[in-house]
Order: structure tokens, then sequence, then C-alpha cells
């Protein structure tokens, strides 16, 4: 029997095998990283742990938070949260808390961000239109001005384009179920129950950072029979009829061979697996695959002396630097330090490949990151000991007005393959949170295994990650965390 092969070890392909060879079917997983997680893995260097950016872990699908109790088991802690947007040298909490952005953006500010949201809600009732881009969506949930300050410089940093091109879907699956008015009801009534525990709150963390779960889950795999290549990446699929056939691959050496499988669940880059296809697809999906872009990441890991600051990591949404977020691992895990008085740091950038960004060198990116930190007060040069940079190409799919239409053509085209199935988030195009992307992994292999999932609606009513109850640490993720 043909093995199943997975392209990717991140979170959605190490899912998909940990429930495929749980029931015994044969796997192969091919990694072009030496090492596995994908965006979701940590780097160890000089005895301190980092990941590539913050990740929490949280989720409303039971079985995820279930799946993640078992594999961590005691080592998945109950992390506090704290996170803020730095703008305007100030420092504000994030779900934005209306007595802290009073003081710190002043009265008078406050009473035209008031003004711009009352405006705007009279606005839409006399005349309701659709959302139609992020622009439009945060506007019409938090009104013009606060959009500007809070949201607007941070988004495009992320992105690259204007908030006027990018889909509303995006805002809808962030920020959904917060509001300015929201905002203000939550600080002025408080919840009475004291049992339940929004993410705005706390999240579960594995003890020795995210991407320890991965590699606990690949070891279960390989102990179950599956296969892991590292190194190595997909190049190319032939397939005959409706049928998949072979994935060619090819290893850091440059060596390439041929490996026949039986089905094939694909989490690396969509467009790369398409123009990949061998016979070619038709010039109309070579187009669409070819004008889908995928945003860069580049992060900037720096150890610290002391704990220059004590948020999980906050958003940067000052215009007068490039980096847009900084995570602080110590603040989710003191395991992540290499000893009591640093602090693992990740600088992160956004970023086109061949940009201004992109093409810098390692010492280049260093020198910048250290002189915006610099800059914001946050940290000194003196206080950085260890340094590194970690790029990562592909790491978010760009969700351009327009892209839906090239998405319904290479979803049709991709769905003709009967044993040919994107998953994650790159593969499919999606931007899918991590529990997102483990579903679509679990579903597509127990599709694999007679069972009928659609794939493609895993939050697709764009379930938020700021909304909804934390689970347990506990083996009863119905309880909900009462600490």
């Amino acid at each position: 029997m043909k093995p199943v092969v997975i392209i990717g070890a991140g979170p959605s392909g190490l899912a998909a095998a940990y429930e495929l060879t749980k029931n015994n079917v044969s796997v192969v997983i091919i990694e072009r990283l030496p090492q596995i997680g994908g965006l979701s893995r940590t780097l160890r260097r000089d005895g301190a742990r980092y990941d590539i950016g913050p990740h929490r872990f949280f989720t409303q699908n039971k079985e995820v938070h279930q799946l993640w109790v078992d594999i961590l088991q005691d080592d998945l802690l109950a992390v506090e949260r704290l996170t803020r947007i730095f703008y305007k040298n100030k420092f504000f909490y994030y779900p934005l808390q209306p007595m802290n952005a009073l003081f710190g953006i002043g009265a008078i500010d406050t009473v035209k961000i008031l003004s711009s949201y009352f405006s705007t809600r009279i606005q839409q009732r006399m005349t309701p239109r659709e959302a139609k881009t992020f622009e439009d969506w945060v506007v019409a949930q938090f009104g013009r001005r606060l959009f500007e300050i809070f949201f607007k410089t941070y988004t495009e940093k992320v992105w690259g384009i204007p908030c006027t091109e990018i889909g509303a879907e995006w805002a809808g699956q962030r920020i959904k179920g917060l509001s300015l008015w929201t905002a203000v009801m939550n600080a002025v009534f408080k919840p009475k129950s004291k049992n339940i525990k929004t993410l705005v709150d706390e999240f579960v963390f594995p003890r020795g950072g995210a991407g320890i779960i991965y590699e606990m889950m690949g070891e279960q795999v390989q102990q179950h029979g599956g296969k892991i290549v590292t190194d190595s990446h997909a190049v190319g699929f032939r397939h005959e009829g409706n049928r998949v056939k072979s994935v060619i691959v090819e290893n850091s050496r440059g060596q390439q061979e041929e490996i026949e499988g039986d089905a094939f669940l694909v989490s690396s880059p969509l467009t790369e697996g398409i123009l990949g296809f061998d016979p070619l697809p038709p010039r109309n999906i070579m187009d669409a695959a070819e004008s889908l872009r995928y945003r860069a990441h580049v992060g900037v890991d720096l150890e610290a002396a002391g704990n220059p600051f004590p948020d999980n990591w906050i958003y940067v949404h000052a215009t007068d630097v490039y980096l847009a977020r900084v995570a602080n691992y110590r603040n989710f895990s003191k395991e992540m330090a290499r000893t009591t008085d640093t602090s693992p740091l990740t600088v992160e950038y956004f970023c086109f490949r061949g940009d201004h960004i992109w093409n810098r060198s390692d010492e280049q990116l260093i020198e910048l990151a250290t002189e915006e930190m610099k800059q914001m007060k946050i940290l000194m040069p003196d206080q950085i000991s260890n340094s590194f940079v970690v790029r990562n190409e592909k790491a978010y799919p760009v969700l351009e007005i327009g892209y839906e239409k090239k998405m319904d053509l290479l979803k049709d085209y991709t769905s003709s393959f009967e044993n040919f199935q994107p998953i994650g988030r790159c593969g499919m195009f999606k931007y899918n949170n991590m529990d997102h992307a483990i579903v679509t992994g679990l579903l597509a292999a127990r599709n694999y295994m007679g069972e009928k999932f659609d794939v493609w609606s895993v939050n697709i009513d764009a379930d938020y990650h700021e909304g909804g109850e934390a689970l347990s640490t506990k083996s009863n993720p119905g309880e909900e965390t009462s600490r």
C-alpha cells in the first residue's frame, strides 16, 4: 500500500499525520526546513528559546483543546495575557480599555473619537451598506477617528497594502464581536460571573515554547511508523486523470526523488503546488495562482538583560518605526529564558521578498531592530547579549480585494483530483488561526479514511480569537478556568 504523503510539517500537516498514524495508515511527511513545526516552531539558541512570533493557544474547539491537553499534559501552562498598543510614545491596552485610552489620548481626541463613532452609527442606520474592505468594517465598528489611530498603521505594516485593498473577511475574523460600544460596556459593566475567562485574560501555552507540542506530535507520528523527511521540499506533482500519482521532492543538496502516494495532503503554499503540476494546469488556473501573493515575515531575535516589558507582546502602531510587533517569551513561560535575569525577544517585521526590509543583511536587520527598540525606549543596546535573524518567505496569504474569485478557480481545480487536499493556512490560502489549521489536518485525514468533511468550511463563519470561554489546562475541557 502506498503511503499518504503530507507536504509540510506545520500544525495542519502534523495533525493530519497524527490522526492517520493513530489509525495505522502509512504516512510520509516532507518538510522544507530542518526543523518541524512550521511558523509555530521553537528555536533554541545558547540555552534560550524563541518562537517565530507570539502564539496563543486558544480555541473554542474542545477536540483541539483536548488534543493539546493529551499531548502536553503537565507541560501546558495557563498564562495571564497582557498585550498593549504602542502609539505616540504611549501604551494602550488591547483590547482597548476606555479609561486607559481616554487618559492616553486626551479629552479632546476622546470627544472626537466618540463623535466619529456615533456619527458613523447614525449613518449606518440611515443608509446601511455592506463592508467590503478592512477599512469599511473597522470604521463601521469603531468610527473613522479610532480606525486611523489604532488600526490603520499597524494593519498596513502587516500587509504592505492600503486598508482599502484588504478584504473585510480578515477584519471579521480578527476583530469579530468587538466594537467601541462593546468595549465601553464591558469596562463599565463587568461580567458577573468570575468563572468565565475570555482570551483577553488568559490562554494556555506549552511550557517550553509553541513548537514543543509539534515536536511531541512528530515523535508520536514516528513511533506509530510515520516517516518525516526534513530539509526537502515538493517541487512538483505528477498527475494522471483525476488522481495525483507522485510528488517530486528536492533536498537541500539539489538532489531529487519521486515519491508515489495513495493521497496527498498539502500545507505548503497553494500557488507553488498548482504551478508545479505536471501536466500543467490550464492557463487561467496558472494566471490565478501567479497573481496571489504571500507576505514574508522577518524576526530579529534578541536576548536581553532583565525583563524589558511585562507584556506577552506589543503591537507597534507608531509610524516612525518599521517594526510591527515585539514579543517577550519570558512572559509566556519563564523556562524559555536562558537565565532568571534574561529575556528572549522577537522583533517582528512584515515585508515582501525583495523589498527594503527583506534585502537588508542580517547584521543590518539586527542594527535596525536595536535602534528602533532604543527609539521606543523599550530596550537599550547594552542590554542585548545575543542576536540572530529568522526569515520566512511565504508566511501569510495576502487577502487582497478580489482574491476570492481567483481562489474559487483554484479550489475547483484542486477538487478535480480525488486524492489531493490542500490544508492549513498557506495550503488553502486562508487566514486560519492555529487551531483552525489543526482542524483542517484532522478532517483531511478523516476524509482519507472514508468520512466526508468539507475542509474549506473550517472557520468559514470567522470565529474570532478574542471571544469565547477559555478552556482549562485540565483533562476536562468542558470546565471553565476559574483562576
